[in-house]
């Protein structure tokens, strides 16, 4: 990594200091110091559910937050997706299995892998469905013809062999689905942004080119998070495709903006503690049911 600027941030859950780095090259944004491999596989399955849900295993709150994104989730491939045929899905970094379990009810063949045993037991056991305890780099190539991968690609340690494994896990013209919070939002509180388990920060070009080599972007959409479906290329490139120059300078002039004013005023964050107290009314009154009945009422009520 060629580093253009250096910062020294706040993690959002320790408050402890973290250096964060800024690719001359390709504007991503990233943590200075990345974790060993064999640290993040520890880390991931037996720490990171328990530190930032503090829990081994969902609570019903859990459960109806997934659910939400979940369904938005397959809104968006249901509207950007033309299949003739039930497409066989992995969703990678399951948690839950919330979204395979919603997803294989709305039409997709669905399965995931989730590092968390305590997690992947969990969707087996509350919903039946097909969720390993396993990690990316335990998968053989196989025929999958839609890989998910939401709020997970931000904790993987090599982003480009992450692409190329899931290049040989799809079949031809296969397509990826990626969510990650989007570095350049403005409505994410200066206190809220950088994480210790978020390895990398990607904008809509870094994320692109994280892609490029083995991906063509088929639709973007651009908000508080950034998703992007890709489809797989016929013949893979030599290389990345780096962002355009104005792009990176970009970056590193959109981190040096960020702020509480533009935070409260543009990004309407002074709205937000009531939304947070209307979640938290909503969520207390979910009691005696089941957390496939939650589901389901989810599904029927937006779906």
């Amino acid at each position: 990594m060629n580093v253009a600027m250096g910062l020294q941030v706040a993690d959002a859950k320790s408050g402890g200091t973290l250096p964060i780095s800024v690719c001359e090259n390709c504007g991503l944004v990233q943590q200075t110091n990345i974790p060993l491999d064999d640290e993040l596989k520890v880390y991931y399955s037996h720490h990171y559910r328990q530190d930032y849900k503090n829990t081994y295993s969902p609570k019903l709150k859990h459960v109806r937050r997934a659910g939400l994104v979940a369904i938005d989730r397959i809104n968006f491939l249901n509207e950007h997706i033309n299949a003739s045929r039930k497409l066989k899905l992995l969703d990678i970094g399951a948690g839950g299995g919330e979204f395979v379990y919603l997803s294989g009810k709305s039409g997709f063949n669905s399965c995931g892998i989730e590092p968390n045993k305590g997690y992947s037991d969990y969707a087996k056991e509350e919903y039946g469905i097909d969720v390993k305890t396993q990690m990316l780099d335990e998968l053989s190539s196989g025929s999958t013809d839609i890989v998910t991968i939401c709020h997970v690609f931000e904790h993987m340690a090599k982003p480009e062999a992450v692409m190329k494994k899931i290049a040989e896990i799809l079949t031809d013209d296969g397509l990826l689905f990626v969510e990650v919070p989007n570095i350049f939002t403005k409505d994410a509180s200066p206190h809220n942004i950088f994480f210790k388990a978020h390895l990398f920060y990607y904008s809509q070009s870094s994320l692109v080119s994280a892609a490029s080599q083995y991906f063509d972007p088929v639709k973007i959409e651009s908000g508080y998070n950034l998703r992007i479906l890709f489809k797989k290329k016929r013949q893979f490139l030599l290389a990345p495709v780096l962002p355009e120059s104005q792009d990176v300078t970009f970056t590193k002039q959109r981190i040096s903006e960020k702020g509480w004013l533009e935070y409260l005023f543009v990004g309407k964050g002074i709205f937000k503690p009531f939304k947070k107290i209307t979640q938290i009314i909503t969520e207390e009154r979910i009691k005696n049911i089941s957390p496939k009945e939650l589901l389901d009422n989810l599904l029927i009520e937006l779906l």
